[in-house]
């Protein structure tokens, strides 16, 4: 999968080194075009104006509301053909066709995050104490390349309306502003009982307590990512601890290529 990434990338830049080349020649072409385009536009209306000169209006006549859906399960969630997109992106770079080669190499880097996202989700435990994963609500998404907009879910669920939602991504797909600032230690609260600083497997981390939402615990790790863990009805916040020491961030960390 590395090796499938570095070879995107580079063949991402060769197309950025291609089309400033190509920079002069499609200034006179577009040129060319665009008087092209004018002439073609001023035809049209020209069409237009004739055919409403010997067009009859028509009444809309009454129509019955479509018919409601109540059936199909919605669109298949596929994965990116690295390979096939990769492939399709040298050949379209071959032919100089820029465009073209970029749409298809950022399609390979999607796919890329998509199965490392995916993979990441296979390390995760299948059960944390008594809750048990709930598989419909496993999730990863990505928003961009790089990385960026990557976010890994799962949800955990058990008796008593006891609940564990993990979250792990890209620190600022996942965080607010206030958030931003207190993974980057730019400020620190002491005055506050509902949230303190705390160390999680040999990595800077930070608590916090809410009566409507229970225990968050975020822990940011590598250049940019972090690894947030949300507990609902726990009765004490050495009990979500120990929920949460259920998670190998080390195991995270090699899957993201943050080691």
């Amino acid at each position: 999968m590395k090796k499938l990434l570095t070879r995107a990338t580079i063949l991402l830049l060769l197309i950025c080194l291609g089309v400033a080349s190509a920079h002069a020649q499609g200034r006179l072409i577009r040129k060319l075009q665009n008087k092209a385009e004018d002439k073609i536009i001023e035809d049209i209306f020209k069409d237009s104006e004739n055919e409403k000169n010997t067009e009859t209006i028509s009444t809309e006549s009454e129509s019955s509301p479509p018919t409601r859906n109540r059936k199909g399960g919605g669109l298949s969630q596929e994965t990116p053909d690295v390979n096939q997109h990769i492939a399709d992106a040298e050949a379209a770079f071959s032919k100089q066709s820029y465009s073209e080669a970029k749409a298809a190499v950022r399609q390979a880097l999607w796919g890329v995050e998509l199965e490392i996202g995916k993979k990441i989700l296979l390390s995760l435990p299948e059960s944390v104490e008594d809750l048990q994963k709930v598989e419909a609500e496993d999730r990863v998404t990505s928003t961009g390349v790089g990385f960026v907009g990557l976010v890994i879910e799962r949800v955990y669920q058990g008796k008593e309306d006891m609940e564990l939602r993990t979250s792990i991504g890209n620190d600022a797909a996942l965080l607010g502003i206030a958030g931003m600032y207190m993974v980057g230690g730019m400020y620190q609260t002491t005055d506050e009982t509902n949230q303190k600083q705390i160390r999680f497997q040999e990595h800077k981390a930070f608590i916090e307590y809410d009566d409507y939402e229970g225990y968050t615990l975020s822990v940011p790790f590598g250049q940019s990512s972090i690894f947030v863990l949300r507990g609902a009805n726990f009765e004490t916040e050495n009990q979500f601890m120990a929920a949460a020491n259920n998670f190998d961030l080390e195991k995270i960390k090699k899957e993201l290529g943050e080691q």
